[in-house]
């Protein structure tokens, strides 16, 4: 999501250089962190609601005058702190009001998880007096998009610990090697300049409210999609299979905490296991005489194709489900073969964050295949049971 932190401009803490400082301690936090993965543009820039609450008033033939009108300012802030769509928050309430009567400078990440963004935040509120807080951004709100995506500008990207400072693509004067040395000194591994080649400008046929407010609302559609499938697999496929909820927990929490080779290898065992065990309570193993399909234990494919059989499902899902699995063993057999190339930690998360994404496309396709729904089965102890309703022990 996106995600914008913020800062009291003015506080004694941040001093003049108060960008430079509220990055510096932004950007050391942000390296701190354990296992961060990120890929982000980064906009910096002061908030300044008060040029929208401006009234234009004709003073004459020719003239006019812009006047501060204090409710519209009120009407902004409420808009900015509480649009239309329910966005996440972690705002100081008494930091906030005195930010509010000073100035507030702003740190936007336009891609960042939501777990991150709460981590940093909660870092920031702990080690800085000047920190504010983080608002999730919504650019289907005007007040947004002109804050966050029209008045502060696009200086950075950042790649976990890799830094690429923005120029406009046209003025090698517009390359600022100070912001490189600041961004090293701050810690990143490694720095390097990037050409915006003219994205961000008035010559950016993209860059406007409708096109922004679109991007917004796609994302927030896809999001309930993806939610949509996720709950299907976890509770529809889930009856049929009442350990799979634990599975892929195990498998998220393993893929979330991974640190070594080991670990993100660890994914794709469980990602394996996952599909394995589905279809071992959808078409359990079976001897197969000569000649037929080999439906043994190892043959997972296989067990979910006669699955498919069995519900006179039509070719174009039996087509589905093979190539769905042969994708799925390709990435799985790929994130394996990276333990012996020695690939950086972040092509190895990668490759697993793939993995699991494909576990979850293979089963809601394997969800397609019953008309219906799936059989409930339970897990049941009996002994528990004959305890609480009969009194045996």
């Amino acid at each position: 999501m996106k995600v914008s932190f913020h800062f009291n401009a003015l506080h004694p803490t941040l001093a003049s250089d108060y960008a430079n400082n509220a990055e510096n301690i932004l950007f050391k936090n942000l390296l701190s962190l354990r296992n961060l993965s990120l890929s982000s543009k980064i906009l910096t820039g002061d908030i300044l609601l008060s040029n929208l609450a401006g009234r234009v008033e004709n003073t004459g033939k020719r003239s006019k005058t812009i006047s501060f009108d204090e409710d519209l300012y009120f009407s902004l802030i409420n808009e900015w702190l509480q649009p239309e769509n329910t966005i996440w928050t972690d705002l100081h309430p008494e930091r906030l009001s005195k930010a509010l009567e000073d100035e507030i400078f702003a740190i936007c990440f336009e891609s960042i998880e939501a777990d991150l963004a709460s981590c940093l935040s909660k870092q920031l509120h702990d080690k800085s007096q000047a920190y504010i807080g983080a608002i999730e951004v919504d650019d289907a709100s005007q007040v947004h998009w002109y804050i966050y995506s029209n008045v502060i500008g696009a200086q950075y990207r950042v790649k976990d610990n890799i830094a690429y400072v923005f120029w406009d693509g046209v003025s090698e004067d517009s390359k600022d090697t100070s912001k490189i040395e600041h961004l090293k000194k701050i810690g990143f591994r490694k720095v390097d300049f990037e050409s915006l080649n003219g994205r961000y400008t008035v010559f950016d046929e993209y860059h406007d409210f409708e096109h922004s407010r679109r991007i917004s609302e796609w994302k927030r559609k896809c999001g309930s999609l993806l939610a949509f499938i996720v709950d299907g697999v976890a509770h529809d496929l889930g009856d049929a299979a009442p350990e799979l909820g634990d599975k892929l927990w195990a498998a998220l929490k393993t893929f979330q905490e991974a640190e070594t080779d080991e670990e993100f290898a660890q994914v794709s065992v469980s990602c394996r296991r996952i599909i394995e065990y589905v279809s071992n309570e959808l078409f359990p193993a079976k001897k197969t005489k000569k000649g037929e399909r080999d439906l043994g234990q190892d043959k997972y494919r296989n067990r979910l194709l006669a699955f498919a059989d069995k519900t006179r499902k039509s070719k174009t899902n039996i087509d589905l489900i093979c190539v769905s699995t042969d994708v799925l063993a390709e990435q799985i057999t790929k994130l394996d073969n990276l333990a012996c190339k020695g690939v950086h930690k972040e092509v190895y998360r990668a490759a697993a964050r793939r993995c699991l994404l494909r576990t979850i496309m293979l089963l809601d396709d394997i969800l397609s295949l019953k008309d219906g729904a799936f059989e409930i089965k339970a897990r049941l102890n009996f002994d528990d049971l004959t305890e609480q309703v009969f009194g045996i022990k």
